[in-house]
């Protein structure tokens, strides 16, 4: 059974993504807004019945859904007539895509920490802020542009290849990175 902070504190961590499912659902931002608070309460008030941490996830994306789709049936004499159907699929679509973008991430940090030390500070330095230039890093490792630019696309190449075989070791398919 999961205790009041432990889903305090579930609760924050997925709360963004939550928020972005139910506008998956809901074309307006308020509608979403309410439908998060709405489902929010009503977890609150089954507490009980989540019995560990690992299944909040998808206890929480339920609610979200059903607390859409309630909204979505109360609004159906509104001028701005949601399809219930099409939510329904968009809800399903969305957390798959929301399961898949969590595997890779996961997959996208095993593989980076696999990584030999240098290709992983290569990695790492590049990518650490927006404005970083490959001659920037070029001139921290004392090494030439040119060469970098090569072990980028190499580096690069063997964590799509890594990020791939890990992906399909989960059970995910080829077919549809999320980007």
């Amino acid at each position: 059974m999961i205790l009041e902070q432990q889903f305090v504190r579930l609760f924050v961590r997925h709360e963004a993504e939550l928020r972005a499912f139910a506008l998956t659902l809901l074309p307006c931002p308020a509608d979403a807004e309410d439908v998060i608070q709405d489902a929010c309460v009503a977890m609150w008030q089954r507490i009980g019945e989540l019995e560990c941490e690992k299944a909040f996830r998808s206890w929480a994306y339920t609610f979200v859904r059903f607390t859409a789709l309630n909204k979505i049936r109360k609004s159906q004499r509104s001028p701005l007539v949601y399809c219930e159907e099409l939510a329904e699929l968009l809800a399903i679509e969305g957390e798959s895509e929301a399961e898949r973008a969590h595997a890779e991430f996961r997959a996208l940090v095993a593989c980076v920490e696999a990584l030999p030390d240098r290709q992983r500070d290569l990695i790492c330095r590049y990518y650490e802020s927006a404005s970083v230039r490959m001659a920037d890093v070029a001139k921290a490792l004392r090494r030439n542009v040119a060469g970098l630019y090569k072990t980028l696309l190499r580096t690069r190449d063997a964590l799509r290849h890594c990020i791939e075989q890990r992906m399909a070791e989960d059970g995910f398919d080829g077919s549809k990175p999320s980007h």
